[in-house]
């Protein structure tokens, strides 16, 4: 699905996005992995840092039962039909100052925007998920404590809603709203 939920003329990939849990068993080429990738290498961030790092995995090659382990059960339903999974985290340290990054998850927030809708422009569907335990999956790694186990990104060719657990057909099929801007944009001051 690549239809737009905004009444302003968004660019497709930008108002066609959304959350995908039903996923295909297409395979996503390395072409197309490194595509969505470098997208989230162009994003901006502050002092040009690029705090954002991705862990990698594809179903069925080293590290995908570790990183699909870590989630939280409800996750796991539907996440295992997708063909990556991605673990994204941030340097809390800027390099040239030796000083704490405040910026640093927003900066990934940048790059999986961009992430995002260049898979969407593509076709693809990227799911993001706080469901799992940064524990878990930081001792399953052996990731330095000095980067932030922020979100999963689940990715993969969106598929049929039939496939998943009841519970979840009907919240596959209905794309969830946004709040007006008139809530969202303040002009002039802010009114809480």
């Amino acid at each position: 699905m690549n239809r737009s939920r905004s009444t302003l003329d968004l660019l497709p990939a930008i108002g066609g996005r959304y959350s995908p849990r039903a996923f295909s068993d297409r395979d996503v080429t390395d072409a197309e992995l490194a595509l969505v990738l470098e997208a989230a290498r162009w994003a901006p961030s502050s002092m040009n840092e690029q705090p954002w790092r991705f862990l990698v995995t594809r179903r069925g090659a080293e590290g995908h039962a570790a990183l699909l382990d870590g989630l939280n059960p409800s996750n796991r339903l539907w996440a295992d039909k997708a063909p990556v999974l991605m673990l994204a985290l941030v340097h809390r340290i800027l390099h040239k100052l030796g000083a704490e990054n405040h910026h640093a998850r927003h900066d990934l927030g940048l790059a999986v925007g961009q992430l995002g809708v260049q898979a969407t422009a593509l076709g693809l569907g990227m799911h993001q998920l706080g469901g799992f335990s940064p524990d878990k999956v930081r001792a399953a790694f052996a990731i330095p404590d000095v980067y932030d186990l922020v979100t999963v990104l689940v990715l993969g060719w969106p598929g049929d809603a039939d496939g998943l657990p009841e519970h979840l057909r009907e919240r596959e099929r209905t794309r969830s709203l946004r709040k007006p801007l008139s809530e969202l944009v303040h002009y002039g001051r802010f009114t809480p």
